[in-house]
């Protein structure tokens, strides 16, 4: 199966997505900012702190880390 990056992933949206990937069996990595509540996360998803607009952030969600 694939892996995907969610950002927003905390979200309303970005939160039914996860859960969706997950149950199709995708890998998924999950981009939430700092200081959001990510509780309501699939805690089988890899959980990544930062922004969507640091690539820094971006390339730790894509390399897994």
């Amino acid at each position: 199966m694939a892996t995907a990056l969610v950002t927003g992933a905390a979200g309303f949206l970005g939160r039914a997505l996860v859960r969706e990937l997950l149950a199709r069996g995708h890998t998924v990595s999950a981009l939430v900012r700092d200081g959001t509540d990510a509780s309501g996360l699939d805690p089988r998803a890899e959980l990544v702190r930062g922004d969507a607009t640091d690539p820094g952030a971006v390339r730790r969600a894509v390399e897994g880390r």
